[in-house]
């Protein structure tokens, strides 16, 4: 299963990467990176975090946030069949972000990342 994940954390990409070993992994810093990503592949999954650059509680009108990267997503029509899950621990981001893809018909789940279970 091709999955992408937007992640700056190290700690957290080292988890989802022992965790989802077996699939095809693409990891993305960064909204750009992401973009490249999905430019060129379809995803079953994309895990989302909204802060980024190593930022905390971030505004979504920031550029390099989930909720930036979502809008673009949907603007482009892009990995629409692809499942989401939000993994922020920035609950207004976040809510922000699952809000964006439910009124646009996209299948999304907000977990916060403590609460996902990333199990070998």
């Amino acid at each position: 299963m091709k999955i992408l994940i937007l992640e700056d954390n190290q700690d957290r990409i080292n988890k989802f990467k022992s965790a989802l070993k077996n699939q095809d992994l693409y990891i993305a810093e960064d909204v750009q990176h992401a973009k490249e990503h999905c430019n060129f592949n379809e995803f079953s999954v994309i895990f989302l975090d909204h802060d980024l650059g190593n930022k905390m509680w971030v505004n979504s009108n920031e550029e390099n946030t989930g909720y930036q990267f979502v809008k673009w997503l949907i603007k482009n029509d892009l990995q629409k069949n692809s499942l989401f899950y939000i993994h922020s621990m920035n609950p207004i981001g976040a809510n922000k972000m699952f809000n964006l893809l439910k009124d646009n018909g996209w299948d999304g789940i907000w977990i916060p990342y403590h609460l996902l279970n990333l199990e070998e």
